[in-house]
């Protein structure tokens, strides 16, 4: 590891993870740059410490999708993450259908000023580390606006 990417590190560890040795952040990051070796240049990229917050969620397993005033669709896939997932529809639309997602923690529908939707289709299982959501043929889960659920 870069001199440059060791001093992001360290100043990452004694700030937002000061309940963690330096070593353990240090050693977190350099496993998270085996694996997708973009991040540290994206590390060394970052001008403010809101980038680098982004950067460490991005290593740590978060999926965190945003319709936006778009769509998003999903179909027939499978989704894990270790942290979490989060789909909001914002002002556009999000459709999940014939997939599995799982993670610790799994957030669907929109935030509180949303004005999109969110269709969870038939063949559908949400599973987080208490719960579980499973949608047969034929069943359906539709949130609009604000709605959202939360699987902790």
């Amino acid at each position: 590891m870069d001199p440059i990417t060791t001093s992001i590190i360290t100043g990452f560890a004694s700030g937002m993870l000061a309940n963690f040795s330096t070593d353990a952040v240090k050693h977190f990051f350099t496993s998270a740059f085996s694996i997708k070796p973009e991040l540290e240049s994206k590390l060394q990229d970052a001008k403010t410490p809101v980038d680098v917050e982004a950067i460490f969620r991005e290593a740590v397993g978060v999926i965190d999708a945003s319709a936006g005033s778009g769509n998003i669709t999903i179909d027939g896939a499978l989704l894990e993450a270790l942290r979490g997932i989060r789909f909001d529809h914002a002002h556009g639309t999000v459709n999940i259908a014939g997939t599995i997602i799982s993670s610790q923690v799994l957030v669907t529908g929109g935030s509180s000023a949303s004005t999109g939707k969110t269709v969870i289709g038939e063949n559908t299982q949400m599973n987080s580390q208490g719960t579980s959501i499973q949608l047969g043929k034929g069943c359906s889960i539709v949130m609009t606006g604000g709605a959202s659920i939360k699987q902790t």
